[in-house]
């Protein structure tokens, strides 16, 4: 069923999309608690405070991100006021990107603060993401937004013509790909993996890093099928192509760098070992720098006691 609203009693409705984000929020959540003991954190302070802030600034990074993607909206929004303007701009258009771009930077501030490893904290949440994500995209389908093909049109390079599979009708009466179902069935099959990965990974950074190439792939491909093209495009891609290529690229380098880094330990680029000269590339000179010969030392301690002794022989030695 297509609509704003899960369902209405008078002029009160509930909004469909709020509805499934509150509901992916708290499924969310509880699963970041189910899985608080796998984490070296503390989950009612950190855990807690770096939810709060990833939610706050990943709204705030969704907002950012549409208007530059759609900046058309500014056009239109004031027409029947400003203040209904302002309440358009705030409530209405939001991209996932710029929420987990967002999302990032909050965790990045609590990490800072508490202290942490920055991927003590993402290795956990990463698959809580998908199920916020996977709600919120049941909430796409139910409002139709982010919709797919429309029956008889062509993709993105003309890979294919949509032929109408499984199609769902919109309220305009298209029959339409239903990419935000096929987007949540992703997205849920993600999140188990990325669970069986937290669970028996112990290198940090890990399970952040195959979200972030998994999600980015698939995210790159499923693009090709959306039907929404005035969600932004330069060249060739869509901006969300261009922010998976980008993700992508981030995922690699985040696993290439995971063996650096265990849970429990504190967050650091480079370890005394990748700075150490092995012993076969040592010169003679650092091998004498490192190694100086134990009889010299005694060669002075002798030298330092000879006037002592002296000074002891010479009569009337004590009163000079």
């Amino acid at each position: 069923m297509i609509g704003t609203f899960l369902f209405k009693i008078g002029s009160f409705g509930v909004p469909a999309m709020g509805a499934c984000v509150l509901v992916g929020a708290i499924l969310a959540v509880f699963l970041s608690w189910l899985l608080r003991k796998k984490s070296a954190l503390d989950w009612n302070d950190a855990v807690v405070d770096a939810i709060i802030s990833a939610v706050l600034l990943g709204f705030v990074g969704m907002k950012i991100l549409y208007w530059i993607v759609t900046p058309g909206v500014f056009k239109t929004a004031f027409a029947g006021g400003f203040f209904s303007g302002l309440l358009s701009l705030l409530m209405e258009g939001m991209v996932f990107y710029g929420g987990l771009i967002g999302g990032i930077l909050g965790i990045l501030l609590v990490a800072r603060k508490k202290k942490k490893n920055f991927f003590e904290f993402t290795d956990l949440m990463a698959p809580c993401f998908c199920v916020a994500h996977a709600f919120g995209r049941i909430g796409c389908l139910l409002v139709g937004c982010c919709y797919g093909l429309g029956v008889g049109e062509t993709s993105q390079f003309g890979l294919c013509t949509y032929g109408g599979a499984c199609a769902v009708k919109y309220l305009d009466g298209t029959m339409r790909l239903p990419v935000p179902l096929m987007e949540t069935i992703f997205l849920l099959l993600l999140c188990v993996v990325l669970v069986l990965i937290y669970r028996k990974e112990k290198r940090l950074g890990t399970t952040t890093g195959w979200y972030l190439i998994l999600y980015a792939i698939w995210r790159f491909v499923i693009e090709m099928f959306r039907g929404d093209a005035e969600r932004g495009k330069f060249g060739p891609l869509y901006t969300s192509q261009w922010i998976s290529i980008a993700i992508l690229l981030a995922g690699v380098l985040i696993l290439l760098l995971a063996r650096r880094w265990k849970k429990g330990e504190p967050f650091v680029v480079f370890h005394e070992d990748d700075l150490t000269v092995p012993e076969a590339e040592k010169s003679d000179s650092d091998r004498a720098a490192e190694d100086p010969d134990p009889e010299e030392p005694q060669a002075d301690e002798a030298t330092a006691e000879e006037p002592e002794a002296a000074a002891e022989e010479a009569p009337g030695g004590e009163e000079e």
